[in-house]
């Protein structure tokens, strides 16, 4: 009897709390890991229920949401970096030391965000870029990714390693939807040849060819500790020389952009065996951890080998949340800028999600430029009048 009376206690009062206590004391505490504080209020959300799509204003809003909904180890295998995350933290924080010029007196009533990737016609200067295993954050994984892309006019570059099929994936474009690819350097030579054959069959316009992996994966400790796995059998070929770079050239018609570019000297190489375009990255902070950012990468190419930048196209990543980052590398000679994780978290809304994800950075872009007096963003690649990077030189190079 004294039991039953017990329990009763307990429900009545788990029954008063629930109720009565005010829902603010109930709110969901989500660890923002450093990121900006715009002010999104998580009050009324619930731990592992998808927010408010309307409560998206910023591109880091998305991956708060998408820590509160996914479960810890998608959550981890999408954020993790390497080892003590050195470079991640850098790719991040890196903006703070880089300053805007905004000049007056200029006409910005006809914005122009539109540009050429290769040739091939987009809208906005920037792109989705390849991660892996979309799936894990939606049922459509890579699906809504192209759709959004398409609709935008963005480029979309699927992983080679995602959730959809290559097929699948070329399917759900638009009829004038441009794509291009994503591809390793397999050590399986059968692998890479059929790669190469299906991503042609497909319909995508070009490869980017990450060579930043040679053999193994990074040491990324976040997720080990979700999977209880040393991660480090990535079935790359740890023999990629020149020459098996050469060989993979003569495997395929379709351009090949070699992407994870982390040296001045890597850069010249591939300028001077002819590739059309580079892509510096540092994978998100994800393979060698304490290599230098794609500011610093930049700065480097310029300093060392300006040719890169007037006979070849130059992409970067790399920590990229709003316009302001997009313009920074823009105007240290970037022609277009890759976007990793952000539509990745926004995909946990699906379609929808990457939409306005794309939208917002969309309009960020415009009121930028228009704040710092250019109309047309062609003007800004290449030009570092609207940038001061001191700061960062002096600490990277160790000039003043």
């Amino acid at each position: 009897m004294c039991l039953r009376i017990h329990n009763l206690i307990i429900w009545w009062l788990g029954f008063f709390l629930l109720t009565l206590v005010p829902r603010s004391c109930l709110s969901v505490e989500i660890d923002r890991e450093g990121l900006p504080d715009t002010g999104l209020n998580t009050t009324d959300w619930e731990t592992g229920t998808l927010p408010p799509l309307d409560d998206m204003w910023e591109l880091n809003d998305f991956q708060i949401a998408a820590k509160n909904v996914l479960g810890a180890r998608w959550y981890a295998s999408y954020r993790t970096a390497a080892l003590d995350q050195v470079t991640y933290e850098a790719n991040m924080n890196i903006w703070k030391k880089i300053r805007i010029n905004g000049f007056s007196f200029r006409d910005v009533s006809d914005v122009n965000l539109n540009t050429t990737i290769l040739g091939y016609n987009f809208t906005v200067p920037f792109f989705i870029a390849p991660a892996a295993y979309a799936g894990h954050t939606n049922a459509s994984a890579e699906l809504s990714l192209a759709r959004a892309a398409g609709k935008m006019g963005a480029l979309y570059a699927p992983s080679i390693e995602s959730t959809k099929t290559i097929e699948e994936i070329a399917d759900v474009g638009f009829a004038n939807q441009t794509m291009f690819h994503q591809e390793y350097v397999w050590s399986n030579r059968t692998l890479l040849i059929d790669d190469l054959s299906r991503i042609e069959a497909a319909g995508y316009k070009a490869i980017f060819l990450t060579v930043d992996n040679t053999g193994v994966n990074g040491i990324r400790v976040q997720a080990m500790r979700q999977t209880g796995e040393l991660d480090s059998d990535s079935g790359h070929s740890a023999s990629f020389t020149l020459d098996a770079l050469a060989e993979i050239r003569n495997l395929t018609t379709l351009p090949i952009v070699p992407k994870g570019i982390k040296t001045a000297a890597d850069a010249k190489t591939c300028l001077d065996l002819g590739f059309p375009a580079i892509y510096v990255s540092n994978h998100g902070g994800r393979v060698l951890d304490g290599v230098p950012t794609s500011v610093e990468i930049l700065l480097d190419i310029r300093k060392q080998y300006p040719e890169v930048f007037e006979q070849m196209e130059v992409y970067a990543d790399g920590g990229v949340r709003s316009a302001n980052h997009i313009i920074t590398l823009l105007a240290l000679g970037a022609k277009a800028v890759g976007l990793g994780r952000s539509p990745i978290f926004a995909n946990i809304y699906g379609e929808d999600g990457v939409d306005r994800m794309l939208t917002l950075l969309q309009a960020e872009l415009q009121t930028s430029l228009q704040l710092m007096g250019e109309a047309d963003v062609q003007n800004v690649v290449g030009n570092t009048t609207f940038i001061n990077t001191k700061q960062v030189e002096v600490e990277y190079f160790g000039i003043s």
